[in-house]
């Protein structure tokens, strides 16, 4: 079992994504699991292979940067 841990300063638009995105990302190799921790959103992934871990960081970091984006606007 691979893990990938991601800590992130905690905003409410981050927070919300990254939890409905919890129910979505749940398949039979992987899934991802949201925590908060203080002031820090912290975002766990658990892949039950290295291809499922790449895919589901990716999907982490693809989330960012959509949020990233839409926050300069």
């Amino acid at each position: 079992m691979y893990e990938i841990l991601v800590r992130i300063k905690k905003d409410k638009i981050i927070e919300k994504t990254f939890k409905s995105l919890e129910k979505e990302v749940v398949f039979r190799r992987g899934r991802i699991k949201i925590f908060v921790e203080g002031d820090q959103l912290e975002v766990r992934a658990y892949a039950a292979d290295i291809a499922s871990a790449r895919s589901l960081a990716n999907t982490i970091l693809r989330v960012l940067y959509v949020i990233e984006g839409v926050e300069e606007l």
